[in-house]
């Protein structure tokens, strides 16, 4: 199956009319953690695509670097005493994550609460602490949804981390999907996706599992659709933490994982070739922030067709 332009209108429609019922928490709340001293800009770029889908608040833990002081006006930030996320900030974000989903309740919003796991935390030398951390958390409670963008390390302890975390849906580029995917082969530039393999890895995992790339592939185990919007100039850092704040935004406004999905693909594709076409191969990945916007208001306007500033 293929997600079209008309299967991504109805899905923005769906999130749009769940984030627009007129009480604050609506559009959800996504929790973004990541980073590290190596990595320090993905989160708060992530951070800023799931604004761009209309989530109502995003709360970051992620060490602190130049990236926070451009994100503060529109996240707020979850201190981290160290250079380093450790196991105290996960426990911060946990009791968090509980208040804000029972004030959701409380207030009878229909948005939800979605933490995206993975933006730059592979740069941090206590990323397998923080992981252990959060799927200690996740036994307690897993009353929010949760993405996982990248590969966690791959190999088996990988795929075994992501079923303990309970995650909704996995995003990977090819080599994250090689890495991961069972009986994987070692990544290449002309290696075609196994796209059998990254079935079982979804079955495996209970998660919908999402490989970026010219074509990007989503399954849920049982059944795979195909995004046909990509372009070749996303092969680049920062569109990764685009597409996962996106695909967490959306998933904050109640679309099932397999339509989140579906829909973040094609914004971030559609928004790849805008730029392109606009810019040549000069664009940077923040520019994307702005271009899923607009590709998003064209999905969303009475009759559907692109609309322009004079």
């Amino acid at each position: 199956m293929s997600v079209d332009r008309a299967a991504a209108r109805s899905a923005a429609r769906r999130a749009a009319a769940v984030a627009d019922g007129g009480v604050k928490g609506d559009g959800g709340l996504v929790l973004v953690i990541g980073g590290s001293r190596a990595y320090t800009a993905p989160p708060f770029l992530a951070a800023l695509a799931a604004r761009r889908t209309g989530v109502h608040g995003v709360r970051i833990a992620a060490p602190h670097g130049p990236a926070a002081a451009y994100v503060v006006l529109e996240a707020h930030l979850i201190e981290v005493p160290g250079p380093e996320l450790d196991a105290a900030s996960v426990h911060t974000v946990a009791e968090l994550s509980a208040r804000i989903g029972e004030r959701l309740v409380s207030d009878g919003a229909r948005g939800r609460v979605v933490w995206l796991v993975g933006p730059g935390l592979g740069g941090s030398p206590q990323a397998g602490e923080v992981l252990d951390a959060l799927v200690d958390a996740r036994r307690q409670d897993r009353s929010a949804a949760l993405v996982v963008d990248g590969s966690l390390g791959g190999g088996p302890a990988a795929r075994r981390r992501i079923r303990a975390l309970g995650a909704d849906l996995v995003l990977l580029n090819r080599h994250e999907a090689r890495a991961l995917l069972p009986g994987g082969r070692p990544p290449g530039r002309d290696l075609a996706l196994d796209t059998s393999a990254l079935a079982a890895l979804a079955r495996e995992t209970g998660a919908v599992v999402v490989a970026k790339g010219d074509v990007d592939w989503i399954t849920d185990g049982a059944r795979a659709w195909q995004v046909l919007a990509g372009h070749p100039g996303l092969a680049r850092h920062g569109t990764g933490d685009v597409l996962a704040g996106v695909a967490a935004g959306l998933l904050a406004q109640r679309l099932p994982a397999p339509d989140a999905a579906g829909l973040a693909c094609h914004l971030v594709g559609t928004a790849g070739t805008a730029l392109a076409a606009e810019a040549g191969p000069c664009w940077l990945s923040q520019d994307l922030l702005g271009a899923v916007a607009t590709a998003l208001r064209d999905l969303l306007t009475p009759t559907g067709a692109p609309q322009r500033p004079a």
